[in-house]
């Protein structure tokens, strides 16, 4: 791998001319291909697989004071073709009911071991469970009556990323690094993919929350994602502010080796100069150097420089050689040109280019 790196390195970027740009990411929302509610209980016969609500915290003393909690599963490789980098997850979901009005923060913990759904349903709004039948997962079992978790209450790794479960209504959980990774893995290792466990730190009653399962007649649990497919090219970010609007790079073709792929800037200072800085990966979130100023490329590097462009108009072009024999390689490029602000540059957004 390092070779490859070192070998990718060595790219030969030359100006051409040409402003056609493009997007070619993609963003699918699935729903879940199975949810449910683990119900503490010593005797491992309460349940709800085929319910409309699924439950997370700790219910009120009146119905025991017992914990909660949320398993969840997508089936991401149907959705999402092979070989494709995940760029952004989020959860899209509802909460119907709970007694609490602040949001409380909740652990998404990757489920380590494979679970059954099952299609009971609860009688009244589901938060006691109800009697389990064959095939539903239990606060002991992962597959009743027969097969059982290793640990009581579920097998799941420790905590992948936290959010915040709100008292009622509508919640989009940010992406991040770790969920991107994990539904990174999830497309790349499909046989180990058992969904995430929602818990909460589970020290208060009456915090569960009630949350619309793919069995509710409508707002149903989506897991969002955008991605590019191998070959594919796409612009990320927001460019700096730049005369009233932002300074703007276009990234378009199909990633092939051997391909020339344009890059055009829209909107940069002018008249300057400036380059494109290419690296191998990106930051998702970016460093933020000044109000409203975003460096997507890796903040320590490597980045490799290319050829000097000369803007005119707030126009400038070059293209980008996509090395032979170096599929699955992510590569960012991020322009920046001289101007009078405080750090003497401003850089546009983010293109990024998956290989194939």
């Amino acid at each position: 791998m390092t070779t490859s790196l070192a070998k990718l390195s060595l790219v030969t970027i030359a100006i051409v001319t040409g402003s056609v740009s493009a997007i070619a990411q993609s963003t699918v929302s699935i729903v879940t291909t199975k949810d449910t509610t683990l119900y503490e209980s010593t005797s491992g016969s309460l349940a709800n697989g085929g319910g409309r609500g699924m439950f997370c915290g700790r219910v009120g003393l009146g119905g025991g004071g017992g914990k909660r909690r949320t398993m969840v599963q997508w089936n991401i490789a149907s959705s999402v073709p092979a070989g494709s980098k995940i760029l952004s997850a989020s959860f899209d979901m509802w909460v119907e009911q709970s007694p609490a009005f602040l949001p409380i923060v909740t652990e998404a913990h990757r489920i380590t071991t494979n679970w059954s759904e099952g299609n009971n349903v609860a009688p009244g709004n589901g938060g006691a469970g109800g009697p389990a039948g064959n095939g539903e997962s239990t606060w002991l079992h992962s597959n009743y009556p027969s097969q059982f978790w290793t640990n009581v209450g579920g097998d799941f790794a420790p905590t992948s990323f936290t959010f915040d479960l709100p008292g009622i209504g509508p919640f989009v959980t940010p992406s991040n690094a770790a969920i991107v990774a994990d539904v990174q893995n999830m497309l790349d290792n499909p046989a180990g993919n058992f969904g995430w466990l929602f818990k909460t730190d589970e020290l208060l009653n009456s915090t569960a929350r009630r949350i619309n399962t793919r069995e509710a007649l409508a707002l149903n649990p989506k897991l969002v994602i955008t991605y590019l497919a191998p070959g594919e090219v796409a612009n990320y970010g927001v460019g700096w502010p730049v005369n009233g609007g932002t300074f703007q790079l276009n990234v378009s073709g199909t990633a092939n080796g051997g391909a020339a792929l344009p890059i055009t800037w829209t909107n940069a200072p002018t008249p300057s100069v400036g380059i494109n800085f290419f690296s191998i990966g990106y930051d998702p979130i970016g460093t933020t150097l000044l109000p409203s100023s975003v460096l997507y490329l890796p903040l320590l590097g490597p980045h490799i420089a290319g050829p000097t462009l000369f803007v005119s108009g707030g126009s400038a072009s070059s293209s980008f050689t996509v090395p032979n024999g170096f599929p699955g390689f992510l590569i960012a490029v991020q322009g920046a040109a001289l101007d009078a602000t405080p750090l003497s540059i401003s850089m546009s957004n983010a293109g990024l280019i998956w290989t194939n």
